[in-house]
């Protein structure tokens, strides 16, 4: 009796533990999700994004972008701080460990972590990491691709990893999990805390509005270079080999007041498709 006392309350413990990790984990993504709401928000209201953490705290007079509690990371018990990661001028995402560029994020995301393939004709790979738009005549077939396709230029960015601080010419665009450890729950595809990433991108938000719309995407996103309202500047095809560099083909920074998704809202009216800010999972300091 003494042994099964033993073995059940090591059950027990063990049960407890993991719940209690998982209620963490929830706790994660929910603040994650909050920081990239706050981005979003920041950048309506403000016309460019953040430069730092801090304006999401600090925010404007009167008004604040990010509750107190989704501040910190809960599983990062060391001091609760996030990994940050940046964009530059040309798109470039700096400090990811998952995307190189907006546009090759919005491509994976919207379309279930693959890369479709493109018609010929398309960005060949070396021209988006130079800041090109010009076709290429030398794609290779992909053998995922059907007859009359290439693969996807996009697949062959590689993202820069993450960064140990601020990026010269670069804002915050989103924040990630620091530490390389597994996770009970898989999010976005991510089984580790480090591939848990929180970016806000416009690109996104716009190509989903046209899927609402029926608009030219038709649900499927192998290249986002010719969404109506989309500027150059903000397309994702500058040089990941570079981080900090603003290569693209348009000098427009993601500061400027310009909206990378058209004319921006009024101040006083939210931006479209807005999520509500929910209340934090039980259990949130």
């Amino acid at each position: 009796m003494v042994i099964l006392l033993i073995i059940g309350s090591q059950a027990l413990m063990q049960n407890v533990a993991t719940e209690g990790r998982r209620m963490r984990e929830q706790q994660t993504i929910w603040r994650g999700e909050q920081v990239e709401r706050a981005i979003r928000l920041y950048y309506h209201k403000t016309g460019h994004y953040p430069q730092t953490f801090d304006d999401l705290q600090s925010g404007l007079p009167e008004l604040h972008f990010l509750r107190e509690t989704a501040v910190k990371n809960p599983m990062n018990k060391t001091d609760g701080t996030w990994r940050f990661i940046y964009v530059n001028a040309a798109g470039q995402i700096i400090g990811s460990v998952k995307y190189a560029t907006l546009q090759q994020m919005a491509v994976l995301d919207l379309n279930r972590g693959k890369f479709p393939p493109v018609a010929p004709g398309a960005v060949s790979a070396s021209s988006l990491a130079a800041g090109s738009h010009q076709p290429s005549q030398n794609a290779s077939q992909s053998s995922n691709a059907g007859p009359g396709q290439v693969e996807n230029p996009l697949a062959a960015l590689k993202p820069t990893g993450p960064v140990d601080g601020p990026v010269p010419g670069a804002f915050l665009t989103g924040v990630a999990g620091k530490t390389g450890a597994n996770s009970l729950i898989v999010y976005k595809g991510g089984k580790k805390y480090l591939d848990w990433e929180f970016i806000w991108n416009p690109i996104e938000d716009q190509a989903r509005a046209l899927q609402q719309t029926g608009g030219p995407s038709n649900g499927l996103l192998p290249n986002l270079t010719n969404l109506p309202g989309m500027p150059a500047g903000l397309t994702g095809t500058g040089n990941p080999g570079t981080p900090g560099t603003q290569t693209g083909t348009s000098p427009a920074s993601p500061g400027a007041p310009a909206n990378p998704m058209g004319t921006p809202p009024p101040s006083n009216t939210p931006p479209p498709d807005t999520p509500p800010q929910d209340a934090p999972p039980p259990n949130s300091d």
